[in-house]
C-alpha cells in the first residue's frame, strides 16, 4: 500500500466523460467529497481500458485557503469510502418485460493519505468501469474547470441533468419525485424496509430532505440558479402541476449566443450583438436565430460527428451563421484540400476562427 503514495500528481484532462445513467443516479455527498470524484474523473483518458490510482492535492478540494492537518484529511479519507450511488439500469426478463434494475456501488472502496495531509491517493471503483470507460453512447461531457468552481452538490446535479439534454429539441422536463430521489432528498425503500420504517400502507418513499415544496425550491432550485447563472448551464425552471402539488419541474437552457441585427435604418449594414435568449420553445425566441443555431448544431453533430462539449464551445464563441457558411465553403471546396479528416480539418478552421475573433477585440 505504501508504494501508492509514491503516485505522480498528474494533470487532469480538461473534459470528463460520464454515462448517463451514472450522472442520473441517486446520491448526495458533501461538495469537497464531489470534487474528489470530480477530480478523479479528469483522470480517465479517452483510450483507458482500465481505471487507475490517483493522486488528488488536498488543496484542489476546498475553496478557502491553508492546508488541512492529518486528522481533517484522515476524516475525509473515511468519509470519502462511505460514498455510495444507487445507479438504474432498464434491461429485459426472460420474458421480455422490461425491468428496472438498480445497482448500489461504492466509489472509492480505498483511501490512501500522506502524513504531510497534502494528498490523497485513492482509485474509482473498477464496478464503475461501464459508466466511465469505452463509452460508445448516451454519455455526457462537461469542462472539468466549470464543474470544480459549483458551490454545492445540487447546482452540479442540475448543471448536468440539463448537459444531458442541451442539443435536444425540447426542455429538460423531470419528475418532482424522480428528482428528489436522484438528488437523494428521498430514498427508495423495499416493502419490508418501509414498513419497519413505520410508513404508511402502500408506501416506498422516506423522505431525508427538505419536505415542503417551498423549501426545495428555496434551497435547490434557486439556489442552483443562482450559482450557474454565469455558466454555460444557466437556466430557468417552470413547475409544473397536478391539481396544487408541483407534478414536475422543466428545466430551460439560457444561452448566450452572437447574432447579427440590422442597424436601425441601414438594413444594407449588419451590427454584432449579443444577446440573451432561451432556448427550446422561450415564448421570446426568435423562430429565424432559433433556426439558424438548430442547423449549425445538426452540421457538427450529424457530418462532422463533433462531442456537445465541443459544439457548444463553437456556439458560444462563433456565431452560427459563420459555422454554416465555413460548411458550406467547406463542403464546395475540399476537393481542393489536404487533409486526413473532415471533422478534424472543420474543428482546426473553425478554432481558427475563434482565435482570429479574439485577436480583433
Amino acid at each position: 500500500m505504501s508504494e501508492l503514495l509514491n503516485t505522480p500528481v498528474k494533470q487532469p484532462n480538461k473534459i470528463v466523460t460520464q454515462h448517463n445513467n451514472l450522472i442520473n443516479s441517486h446520491f448526495d455527498i458533501p461538495t469537497v467529497q464531489l470534487r474528489a470524484f470530480i477530480y478523479a474523473l479528469g483522470h480517465i483518458h479517452k483510450d483507458d481500458k482500465e481505471l487507475t490510482h490517483v493522486k488528488i492535492p488536498i488543496s484542489a478540494l476546498y475553496t478557502s485557503k491553508g492546508g488541512k492537518n492529518f486528522k481533517q484529511v484522515a476524516k475525509l479519507a473515511s468519509d470519502l469510502q462511505e460514498i455510495k450511488f444507487k445507479i438504474e439500469n432498464l434491461g429485459a426478463d426472460k420474458n421480455g418485460q422490461v425491468k428496472r434494475t438498480f445497482a448500489s456501488m461504492v466509489i472509492f472502496p480505498t483511501v490512501t493519505y500522506t502524513q504531510d495531509s497534502k494528498y490523497i491517493v485513492t482509485k474509482i471503483n473498477n464496478d464503475l468501469a461501464p459508466y466511465l470507460l469505452d463509452l460508445k453512447g448516451n454519455y455526457t461531457q462537461a469542462e472539468l474547470e466549470q464543474l470544480l468552481g459549483l458551490k454545492t452538490i445540487q447546482a452540479y446535479r442540475i448543471y448536468m441533468l440539463i448537459k444531458q439534454g442541451q442539443f435536444k429539441d425540447k426542455p429538460t422536463t423531470i419528475s418532482y419525485r424522480e428528482l428528489r430521489l436522484m438528488l437523494g432528498l428521498d430514498i427508495e425503500l423495499s416493502d419490508e424496509e418501509a414498513r419497519k420504517q413505520g410508513l404508511p400502507e402502500g408506501e416506498t418513499v422516506q423522505v431525508i430532505k427538505y419536505p415542503l415544496f417551498a423549501e426545495f425550491k428555496r434551497r435547490i432550485l434557486d439556489a442552483a440558479k443562482e450559482d450557474l447563472k454565469d455558466t454555460d448551464m444557466a437556466f430557468d425552471y417552470k413547475i409544473n402541476k397536478r391539481g396544487r402539488n408541483a407534478d414536475s419541474i422543466t428545466f430551460s437552457l439560457i444561452k448566450t449566443i452572437r447574432i447579427h441585427l440590422p442597424e436601425s435604418g441601414k438594413s444594407s449594414k449588419l451590427e454584432a450583438s449579443l444577446i440573451q435568449q432561451e432556448l427550446f420553445f422561450s415564448p421570446t425566441t426568435n423562430p429565424a436565430i432559433d433556426k439558424v443555431t438548430k442547423n449549425a448544431i445538426r452540421i457538427m453533430k450529424e457530418k462532422y460527428s463533433f462531442s456537445d462539449e465541443l459544439i457548444d464551445r463553437y456556439i458560444r464563441l462563433l456565431d452560427p451563421v459563420v459555422i454554416t457558411k465555413a460548411n458550406n465553403w467547406f463542403s464546395t471546396n475540399k476537393g481542393t484540400l489536404s487533409f486526413t479528416s473532415e471533422s478534424e480539418w472543420f474543428s482546426k478552421h473553425l478554432e481558427n476562427k475563434i482565435e482570429k475573433n479574439k485577436r480583433q477585440l
